[in-house]
């Protein structure tokens, strides 16, 4: 996101530097959960696409324990932008009489729900696989995970489309006000 010139009266407000840490961390945090959801989703992919029954499980397995650790981290996020993020937006906005922000949200908020149940049920498959697992039970477990990550790339994409243009509205105001 390139941002404008703010005059050094604005970048010592509150609203400013509390607004810019927030954009920040989400820049951050959304590269690396980016980064994390297009290695899975490689290895995802090579897993299924695996001849060796044995090592595509293996691989699978350790998917596993990756995603569950992905998605503690992920949960963390998500947390974090309910309780901190979204507030702030959905303040700013309600109080400007605009639309509220919040079917937007929703929306982002189903796409996350879609991507839990498929990594759930990639964990659940991963779980259910056996030395004797056929090469279909393995590619579906994997297609699980990959379905997953499209799905939470499109996610922070879709996020990162909503969010970014609101609080550069919300910047923009405040170098008005105190310009």
């Amino acid at each position: 996101m390139n941002m404008p010139y703010k005059p050094q009266a604005v970048e010592g407000t509150a609203h400013y530097t509390e607004l810019s840490e927030l954009v920040e961390r989400l820049k951050q945090e959304h590269a690396e959960l980016m980064q994390v959801l297009l290695d899975m989703k490689e290895q995802s992919i090579q897993a299924e696409q695996e001849h060796d029954k044995g090592k595509a499980r293996g691989m699978l397995v350790h998917l596993r324990l990756w995603a569950m650790a992905f998605q503690e981290e992920l949960n963390r996020h998500s947390e974090w932008e309910e309780q901190e993020l979204y507030p702030f937006l959905n303040v700013y906005f309600h109080k400007h009489n605009r639309p509220t922000i919040v079917p937007s949200l929703w929306m982002l908020e189903k796409d996350h729900e879609l991507a839990m149940d498929h990594l759930n049920s990639f964990f659940r498959a991963v779980h259910a696989l056996k030395p004797d697992s056929d090469a279909m039970q393995i590619k579906r477990a994997g297609a699980y995970l990959t379905h997953a990550c499209r799905i939470l790339i499109d996610h922070l994409e879709k996020e990162e489309q909503f969010v970014f243009p609101l609080t550069e509205r919300v910047l923009t105001d405040i170098d008005y006000l105190f310009s």
